[in-house]
């Protein structure tokens, strides 16, 4: 079996300066965003629901993710208390008795690609991450930040589904720079990340990867907030490796 891994390009300044505020309370209204979320993550939808109900729901969902989202630090990717944990056991009791962490980690897979990431096109990179389909020397630029990009944050997702982890641009600048050392043989998903890679680098975007996150709904998002469709449609046209809808 295993699990079924996409990256994506990740717009890490805008999350910083506008989204992390918005989940932590400090700026905007999560109200309209929250209510298209549960229409669509919400088991059964919510269309056959009282308008109290409903705004019950929202409001709860709100609360908490103001609250788990405050409990983060600067990288919006460590939790106080549940990095407190000295092992998987005690991290796992932690998630379950912190009430509405499924509800933050669904909520925050959708809200990021709805704002600042593009869930088309990405790279597939199936059961596995990024750093097997390279031979990376330890002691360069570019193995701490592979490795980075392959370390599943189990706080950011829940049960292993949602969001594993995320670079930022400074970080693919530095893998662009590094990029020598990707060192590769007759490997389709390799050639796709450098693609994905110089992608990135010229746009001033990050990464972000996901595991079999919710692509129904994550499909119905809007597209190419990142970068233009047109230029997708030359890299489809070149047929290099990207998963698209155009």
């Amino acid at each position: 079996m295993g699990y079924w891994c996409t990256l994506h390009l990740f717009d890490d300044k805008k999350f910083y300066k506008e989204v992390v505020p918005q989940l932590k309370g400090e700026t905007g209204d999560l109200t309209e965003a929250c209510r298209e979320f549960l229409k669509h993550y919400y088991l059964g939808g919510i269309s056959h629901l009282s308008s109290e109900k409903i705004n019950s729901l929202i409001e709860y969902n709100i609360e908490k993710i103001i609250s788990i989202s405050n409990g983060l630090d600067e990288t919006f990717k460590i939790h106080h208390k549940f990095h407190k944990g000295t092992n998987n056991d005690h991290q796992n009791l932690f998630l379950a008795s912190l009430e509405g962490h499924y509800e933050f980690s669904e909520f925050l897979e959708y809200y990021l690609f709805k704002t600042c990431a593009d869930f088309f096109p990405y790279l597939i990179l199936g059961k596995g991450g990024v750093s097997r389909n390279f031979n990376i020397p330890i002691k360069t630029l570019c193995y701490p930040i592979v490795q980075e990009l392959d370390h599943w944050n189990d706080f950011l997702s829940n049960d292993r589904m949602g969001i594993t982890n995320w670079i930022t641009n400074e970080d693919v600048e530095l893998l662009y720079l590094d990029k020598e050392n990707l060192h590769f043989e007759d490997n389709q998903r390799a050639e796709g990340f450098l693609n994905l890679l110089d992608v990135a680098y010229y746009n001033k975007l990050g990464f972000i990867v996901g595991v079999d996150m919710r692509d129904n709904q994550l499909k119905l998002l809007a597209e190419n907030k990142l970068v233009h469709h047109a230029f997708w449609k030359e890299q489809h046209r070149q047929n290099l490796v990207f998963d698209s809808s155009i």
